[in-house]
């Protein structure tokens, strides 16, 4: 093949075992989501399959999921008369994917023809993986529960994040869920996975836990056939004689490739701390192509409650409140609040070219009184209920005395953010921006961001609000007193990775794949360029890429161990 090893790491290895632990016909590192649907489809073709889990549970990210994945043109939207036309879905794709390459009349729509075949593969695989896994008794999938924008309840599921796109042609009905007797939203990641790992058990597929994969084994083909995992024992070596499907998650954990890889700052994430990157390593060590590593599925977090541990089960999916902006260091609104969270949380790593620095860094998001006092149900985070104390909030009489505590703030945390601090004229210049967006607020229109203009912004962040013309913005009270909490970026997961073709294999920089591996989940780079083309596709690639891999790795012929 071209672009063959041309070195070894301490994370692969040309040495083979003298002997194996452990022989199987594919192994499955991880088990999240896409890990224990490779498992099922592997094993459903025959396959013996291993899982080997780094944590003490199975699970990964997908047990704080609320376990929704976006299948274009499933089942269930056709058997409710609902087209979905893979011409268009595409472009959809490839306009949130590719803004700047996007060209609706070339044959490929400005893309490579690499992704434009990923694009392909993930329409006509996401429907055909939920019937298989619905086939093979692994797991049921229906629609996501959801409403409409005027908060009717909707049984075709949420609408479409992008509806308000030309491409977009369809508002209802690509997101799914398992038939777990549950609902979108807490709970029914761990109810996914509660069925799958039932599934597992009646299958027959090995799953170990407390087994961190840290070397790949590589034959005198320079085929990926085993690797060695790390247990509270000692080591153990796993052959694997038709495949390695890694589905490992992410690298947020590792400090070092955070830093070197990620842009700006990026506070915490919603992954387990076993989501380490090593298989962005292993493959990297194999001559891997990588792309995306400077990307995360994005969204924002309270800066003070993840500063030290940066992990966190919350994440700031829709900005709560309608008397309510998100200002930067000079007062000023820099985005759309209530745009959804990976394209809000994106705000933070732009470069200013001035002060050469990260302007929004640290943002805030300022809300009055009455906001504060509101008992409308929902998820508010990072605004508290109330009666409900937190210390993270800050608060004024004044802006002059809002932005005093906000300041005192920066100063405890100037350690991990080289020394932000409010600009002087932050209090003047935040008076006149909430004097600016109370005019938007009596109009109903927003001439600086077009807020509330997208229907799946009245539909998801309201949530129960009603005022004003337009009811995602209504004006602040006159008088205080004003409150306040720091956000910064965050994210589910990092979604940058080793490149993989349209069966999951990854690719070296020749686009050639290297036998024997294969990836799925945020530990590659996502296919999407790390696009979120609506709820659900962070899950959606998880299932169509680790169903694509299972196929391939089963059909292999057994290898020279």
């Amino acid at each position: 093949m071209k672009g063959t090893l041309t070195h070894m790491s301490k994370t692969t290895s040309s040495s083979l075992p003298e002997s194996w632990d452990l022989e199987t016909d594919v192994v499955v590192v991880g088990s999240g989501f896409a890990a224990f649907v490779a498992a099922a489809v592997a094993r459903a073709r025959g396959s013996e399959v291993i899982m080997l889990e780094a944590d003490d549970e199975v699970g990964g990210m997908m047990r704080i999921s609320s376990g929704e994945y976006w299948v274009p043109n499933n089942p269930k939207m056709r058997e409710a008369g609902i087209p979905d036309p893979k011409a268009d879905c595409l472009k959809l794709m490839a306009r949130l994917s590719y803004p700047t390459h996007y060209n609706p009349s070339s044959p490929t729509l400005g893309l490579s023809e690499r992704a434009y075949q990923l694009f392909e593969t993930y329409y006509d695989t996401a429907t055909v993986a939920v019937e298989e896994l619905a086939v093979i008794g692994a797991m049921g999938s229906v629609f996501s529960d959801g409403v409409t924008p005027d908060a009717v309840f909707n049984p075709t599921g949420h609408i479409e994040y992008h509806s308000e796109l030309e491409e977009n042609k369809v508002e209802y009905g690509r997101a799914m869920m398992a038939e777990t007797g549950g609902i979108h939203g807490p709970g029914q990641g761990q109810s996914t996975i509660d069925l799958l790992f039932a599934h597992s058990q009646r299958a027959g597929i090995d799953v170990r836990t407390g087994h961190r994969v840290e070397q790949a084994y590589v034959n005198a083909g320079r085929e990926v056939v085993g690797v060695l995992a790390a247990t509270a024992t000692g080591s153990v070596t796993v052959a694997a004689r038709r495949g390695v499907i890694f589905a490992s998650g992410g690298f947020f954990h590792d400090e070092a490739m955070r830093l070197q890889l990620l842009r700006g700052t990026v506070w915490g994430v919603t992954a387990p701390k076993a989501n380490t990157g090593v298989f962005l390593k292993i493959a990297q060590s194999l001559g891997a192509m990588t792309e995306n590593t400077d990307s995360l599925w994005w969204g924002q977090m309270a800066v003070e409650e993840v500063r030290d541990v940066h992990r966190s089960d919350n994440m700031a999916f829709w900005l709560w409140g309608d008397s309510m902006v998100l200002v930067n260091r000079h007062g000023h609104r820099v985005v759309n609040e209530k745009a959804h969270y990976n394209e809000r949380g994106r705000i933070h790593s732009v470069f200013d070219a001035t002060t050469k620095s990260y302007e929004n860094n640290i943002l805030f998001q300022v809300y009055d009184d009455a906001l504060a006092h509101n008992d409308e149900m929902g998820v508010k985070y990072p605004v508290p209920y109330p009666g409900q104390p937190w210390d993270l909030v800050v608060s004024g009489n004044t802006w002059d005395e809002l932005a005093d505590a906000i300041d005192e703030r920066l100063a405890k945390l100037a350690a991990d953010t080289g020394g932000v601090r409010l600009a002087p004229d932050f209090a003047s210049n935040l008076s006149d921006t909430v004097r600016r967006f109370n005019g938007f607020a009596e109009t109903g229109v927003d001439e600086d961001f077009g807020r509330g203009t997208a229907p799946g912004e009245r539909g998801y962040s309201v949530l129960g609000l009603t005022r004003g013309v337009n009811r995602t913005m209504y004006p602040f009270a006159d008088s205080g007193p004003y409150h306040a909490v720091l956000l910064g970026a965050a994210g589910f997961d990092t979604n940058g990775g080793p490149s993989i073709n349209p069966d999951a294999q990854v690719i070296d920089w020749d686009c050639e794949p290297i036998p024997g591996l294969y990836g799925a989940g945020n530990c590659v780079g996502a296919p999407g360029h790390g696009a979120y083309w609506s709820g659900g596709a962070t899950l959606g690639n998880a299932l169509v890429w680790a169903y694509r891999a299972a196929v391939h790795a089963s059909g292999q012929t057994a290898k020279e161990l």
